[in-house]
Protein backbone atom coordinates (compact mmCIF):
# COMPACT_ATOMS: atom_id res chain seq x y z
CA UNK A 1 0.00 0.00 0.00
CA UNK A 2 1.52 3.30 -1.27
CA UNK A 3 1.68 5.89 1.25
CA UNK A 4 0.65 9.40 0.80
CA UNK A 5 2.46 12.71 2.57
CA UNK A 6 -1.06 14.30 3.04
CA UNK A 7 -1.25 14.98 6.62
CA UNK A 8 -4.03 13.66 8.77
CA UNK A 9 -6.96 15.78 10.64
CA UNK A 10 -4.81 15.84 13.97
CA UNK A 11 -1.88 17.18 12.39
CA UNK A 12 -4.13 20.78 11.89
CA UNK A 13 -2.80 23.19 13.53
CA UNK A 14 0.74 22.18 13.34
CA UNK A 15 2.19 23.11 16.50
CA UNK A 16 -0.92 22.34 18.41
CA UNK A 17 -3.54 24.58 20.06
CA UNK A 18 -3.18 28.00 20.90
CA UNK A 19 -3.35 28.13 24.70
CA UNK A 20 -2.62 31.82 25.28
CA UNK A 21 -5.78 33.22 25.72
CA UNK A 22 -6.40 30.22 28.94
CA UNK A 23 -4.88 32.26 31.66
CA UNK A 24 -7.18 35.48 30.35
CA UNK A 25 -10.23 33.38 30.27
CA UNK A 26 -10.22 32.10 33.73
CA UNK A 27 -13.17 34.20 35.35
CA UNK A 28 -16.50 33.40 34.09
CA UNK A 29 -18.40 36.96 33.18
CA UNK A 30 -21.17 36.14 36.05
CA UNK A 31 -18.00 36.50 38.73
CA UNK A 32 -17.45 39.93 37.62
CA UNK A 33 -21.48 40.91 37.86
CA UNK A 34 -21.07 38.99 41.34
CA UNK A 35 -18.45 41.16 42.48
CA UNK A 36 -20.30 44.09 41.43
CA UNK A 37 -23.57 43.34 43.14
CA UNK A 38 -21.29 42.53 46.37
CA UNK A 39 -19.25 46.26 46.06
CA UNK A 40 -22.67 48.11 45.26
CA UNK A 41 -24.93 45.42 48.64
CA UNK A 42 -21.29 46.34 50.96
CA UNK A 43 -22.62 48.42 53.75
CA UNK A 44 -19.51 48.91 55.35
CA UNK A 45 -18.51 51.12 52.85
CA UNK A 46 -20.23 55.02 53.80
CA UNK A 47 -17.38 57.15 51.13
CA UNK A 48 -19.28 57.20 48.36
CA UNK A 49 -15.76 58.76 46.50
CA UNK A 50 -13.94 55.65 47.80
CA UNK A 51 -17.39 53.19 46.44
CA UNK A 52 -17.34 55.14 42.84
CA UNK A 53 -13.30 54.27 42.28
CA UNK A 54 -14.07 50.50 43.35
CA UNK A 55 -16.91 50.54 41.21
CA UNK A 56 -14.58 52.12 38.51
CA UNK A 57 -11.87 49.58 38.86
CA UNK A 58 -14.25 47.19 38.85
CA UNK A 59 -15.60 48.32 35.51
CA UNK A 60 -12.34 48.95 33.70
CA UNK A 61 -10.73 45.82 35.07
CA UNK A 62 -14.84 44.12 33.73
CA UNK A 63 -14.36 45.69 30.19
CA UNK A 64 -10.72 44.76 29.65
CA UNK A 65 -11.60 41.03 30.03
CA UNK A 66 -14.26 41.24 27.59
CA UNK A 67 -12.31 43.17 24.80
CA UNK A 68 -9.66 39.71 25.42
CA UNK A 69 -12.55 37.06 25.52
CA UNK A 70 -13.84 39.04 22.36
CA UNK A 71 -10.04 38.87 20.74
CA UNK A 72 -9.47 35.30 21.77
CA UNK A 73 -12.79 34.27 19.64
CA UNK A 74 -11.67 36.21 16.75
CA UNK A 75 -8.51 35.04 17.17
CA UNK A 76 -10.15 31.54 17.31
CA UNK A 77 -11.81 31.83 14.43
CA UNK A 78 -8.98 32.84 12.09
CA UNK A 79 -6.87 29.96 13.13
CA UNK A 80 -10.36 27.27 12.46
CA UNK A 81 -10.30 28.62 9.13
CA UNK A 82 -6.78 28.46 8.47
CA UNK A 83 -7.07 24.85 9.17
CA UNK A 84 -10.16 24.16 7.42
CA UNK A 85 -8.14 25.87 4.23
CA UNK A 86 -5.20 23.66 4.87
CA UNK A 87 -7.48 20.52 5.27
CA UNK A 88 -9.30 21.07 1.95
CA UNK A 89 -6.41 21.88 0.25
CA UNK A 90 -4.84 18.71 1.64
CA UNK A 91 -7.54 16.46 0.54
CA UNK A 92 -10.43 18.24 -2.08
CA UNK A 93 -11.78 15.31 -2.89
CA UNK A 94 -12.85 14.19 1.04
CA UNK A 95 -13.87 17.76 1.26
CA UNK A 96 -16.06 18.10 -1.77
CA UNK A 97 -17.03 14.28 -0.42
CA UNK A 98 -18.52 16.12 3.07
CA UNK A 99 -20.01 18.86 1.45
CA UNK A 100 -21.90 17.02 -0.87
CA UNK A 101 -22.82 14.59 2.01
CA UNK A 102 -24.02 17.47 4.35
CA UNK A 103 -26.17 19.44 1.37
CA UNK A 104 -28.16 15.70 0.91
CA UNK A 105 -28.67 15.59 4.76
CA UNK A 106 -29.99 19.03 4.59
CA UNK A 107 -32.27 18.57 1.62
CA UNK A 108 -33.38 15.30 3.15
CA UNK A 109 -34.40 17.26 6.76
CA UNK A 110 -35.79 20.46 4.94
CA UNK A 111 -38.09 18.14 2.14
CA UNK A 112 -39.84 16.28 4.63
CA UNK A 113 -40.94 19.30 6.57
Amino acid sequence: MATTNTPLPSDFPENGPDNSGVRRRGRHPESWIDELEATLNDKDATDLEALRSRLSEQLRATRRSLRDASDNAGDLMRETIDCTEEYIHARPWQAIGLVAGAAFLFGVVVGRQ
